[in-house]
């Protein structure tokens, strides 16, 4: 009955206990996760967590038969954020991740298994579109979040500049589909002036919009920002 849900428009905001699992499902082929958090013992007995990677899995669109996830947001790479993430890169395919790389300067010693995969994946998609100039397929694609001097570090040099967002301004597509008539992202953080915080301060924040006809929807999803960034956000 969950999977039936990722259909239509709607923001699905699953029970996984601590940290979070956000799906926007824009339409019935277009569907973005923010964050994931699958617990070893989620679906077991009477445990009332989501299976969250198993229901993605079974009610995503397919793809030439192979469930498709439009895109991966992460937020910022501790465990109850990114829990899962290596399985459900088994179980489907996604087209494009979302991050932002400050999170892996603040993060370089306690890294979990799922968030080392996610790096190792968001580095190898970004080699990728420096290779070839932006220019690849569903699947090998990203976006990056932060500042312009971002692309003057070493693995960023040559990163086509049109798939970076600075803070302070709106995406309208996912996995390079145009969807300003029903989607819209606003990047609110990180700040630029954070860079020497907590690490927490470094999680993406935005507030993503669904449109439909004369009404929107919004959700506002900002990690693990604390209350004074999420004030001056405000």
């Amino acid at each position: 009955m969950m999977a039936s849900l990722i259909s239509g428009q709607r923001f699905i905001f699953w029970q996984v206990g601590t940290g979070d699992s956000t799906t926007v499902s824009v339409n019935n082929e277009v569907v973005m996760q923010v964050d994931i958090r699958h617990m070893a013992s989620a679906g077991e007995g009477d445990d009332p967590h989501t299976p969250i990677v198993d229901v993605l899995a079974e009610g995503l669109p397919k793809r030439d038969g192979v469930p498709y996830l439009a895109a991966f947001a992460l937020t910022h790479p501790d465990t109850d954020h990114i829990q899962g993430f290596a399985d459900l890169m088994k179980k489907v395919v996604i087209g494009e991740l979302w991050f932002t790389p400050r999170v892996f300067r603040e993060y370089k010693k306690d890294l979990g298994d799922d968030a080392l995969a996610f790096r190792a994946e968001a580095m190898r998609r970004t080699e990728s579109m420096i290779a070839h100039n932006g220019q690849v397929a569903s699947g090998d694609r990203v976006r990056l979040i932060g500042f312009d001097d971002l692309l003057n570090d070493p693995e960023f040099q040559g990163f086509p500049p049109e798939y970076l967002t600075v803070p302070g301004n709106w995406v309208f597509e996912i996995d390079r589909v145009p969807l300003s008539h029903e989607f819209a992202a606003f990047i609110h953080a990180p700040f630029k002036d954070d860079s020497a915080g907590d690490r927490n301060e470094t999680s993406l924040a935005m507030q993503v919009n669904l449109i439909s006809g004369g009404t929107v929807s919004k959700a506002l999803l900002f990690g693990d920002l604390s209350y004074p960034t999420i004030r001056r956000i405000f």
